[in-house]
């Protein structure tokens, strides 16, 4: 495979930074640090010749030199409070877990601890669906900053527990990668909130990873609301594992310029278990975002419900790339895919691909896309009626995403966004 000089400086770059700092963290006591950094030296960043990077690849600015951020100067932001009033904010600042700034009062039935501070921090297989060299980097800095969250069986958390992802303004390029492990109880229920922003138009990237694990009857609610830049990336990578007659929802709304993303892998290990997976797109000027789901059906009795819907206008890109594997044994599954797309403009692109691949003879399995314009008789319907086209045509985008976004289930949060995403659909047709 030919190497790109541009990126593989970078890695270079990075295993010079990252291989000192674990070193003085780990020295010999973790040998999933040392395995990463050798897997990460052996592999290159991904490119469009890969077929699960075939549209996205990832690239860096010819002229860019990226600075590995862990020290935390949280003097240089500032916390919004907004519709987090009645939530328990979590604080990472340029990647790192900032205690200081975190809201860490006793919570009955939930631990959060530093990486650092847990014996054997590592929990669980790290390889994905795809090994890929954002994995090992991110597993090379894990205890620079990582946290783990526990809740205890039975417990019901009453506030969402939110991650507050800031990032303070240098004049070199950032590169963060913020760590989170969770350990959900059996029969326990919990939201988490996921927001990213970068007001300063920070040139960064932000190489994060996240592992949930759902035990038996327990319900997790996941909101993940990524606010992004021009001169920014991210690449977001969560795996999650959900055991017998478990209940994860995740819930993702990506909007703004840059490039974006989103890697989700599920595996359905216990019977009964429930997987439900919502995102909403919407992108202007030059924003990229591509949405890669994994959900693997490994138990009898199992549902999974995938949909995912894009806006894009201006000169932007959209993917979909989902696959549903159902093994031999997961007889009874009923498992849905479907991504929509409405393109606002003639240089906009979207790749949609629904896969199905299944092992089992007593299934139920269906998947869909569909891409086009915005549909003019309503419009017309509408203009009919006094409204001017820029209000008729946002209206009706406003229905088409109302699907989504109704299902953040908390107020003040789905408050928060939603004046973010009026304010942009505004925007995207001006």
């Amino acid at each position: 495979m030919k190497i790109n000089p541009i990126l593989e400086d970078l890695k270079v770059s990075l295993l010079q930074q990252l291989g000192v700092n674990a070193a003085e963290v780990a020295g010999n006591a973790f040998p999933e640090i040392q395995e990463s950094l050798t897997k990460a030296a052996s592999m290159q960043f991904p490119g469009s010749k890969q077929e699960e990077w075939k549209y996205s690849p990832f690239s860096i600015e010819k002229e860019a030199q990226f600075v590995l951020r862990q020290g935390r100067n949280k003097a240089a932001v500032s916390l919004p409070t907004n519709g987090l009033e009645n939530c328990t904010q979590l604080v990472f600042v340029d990647g790192t877990f900032e205690p200081s700034l975190s809201d860490l009062s006793e919570i009955e039935g939930v631990k959060v601890q530093t990486l650092a501070e847990i014996a054997n921090p590592f929990n669980g297989n790290l390889a994905g669906y795809e090994d890929n060299i954002f994995t090992h980097l991110n597993q090379i800095s894990a205890l620079s900053g990582g946290i783990s969250i526990q809740i205890a069986p039975k417990v019901v958390v009453k506030k969402p527990i939110v991650f507050l992802h800031l990032f303070s303004e240098i004049e070199q390029s950032a590169w963060v990668q913020p760590r989170v492990q969770i350990e959900v109880g059996e029969r326990a229920e919990v939201s988490f909130a996921e927001l990213w922003q970068n007001p300063n138009n920070q040139a960064l990237v932000a190489n994060s990873l996240t592992q949930i694990h759902v035990a038996a009857e327990a319900i997790v609610r996941w909101s993940n609301f990524e606010n992004w830049t021009a001169n920014s990336s991210l690449i977001n990578q969560t795996r999650v594992e959900v055991a017998e007659k478990a209940v994860f929802q995740h819930y993702v709304v990506a909007l703004g310029e840059g490039y974006v993303r989103n890697n989700l892998e599920i595996r359905i290990t216990g019977k009964e278990g429930d997987a439900h997976m919502y995102g909403l797109s919407l992108g202007n000027f030059k924003f990229h975002v591509d949405h890669h789901t994994f959900v693997n059906h490994k138990a009898v009795n199992t549902t999974s419900n995938q949909l995912y819907k894009c806006i894009l206008a201006g000169k932007s890109n959209g993917v979909f790339n989902g696959k549903i594997l159902v093994d031999q044994v997961a007889q009874k599954t009923n498992a849905y895919q479907s991504s929509k797309n409405i393109l606002l403009s003639a240089d906009t692109k979207v790749n949609a691909k629904p896969q199905l691949e299944i092992f089992a003879d007593d299934v139920k399995c269906s998947h869909g896309a569909t891409i086009g314009q915005l549909d003019e008789e309503p419009v017309f319907y509408l203009r009919s009626r006094g409204l001017d086209e820029a209000t008729a045509k946002q209206l009706l985008i406003q229905a088409f995403a109302a699907e989504i976004f109704e299902k953040i289930d908390h107020p003040g949060l789905k408050a928060q966004i939603g004046e973010k995403v009026m304010d942009y659909m505004g925007k995207m047709l001006n």
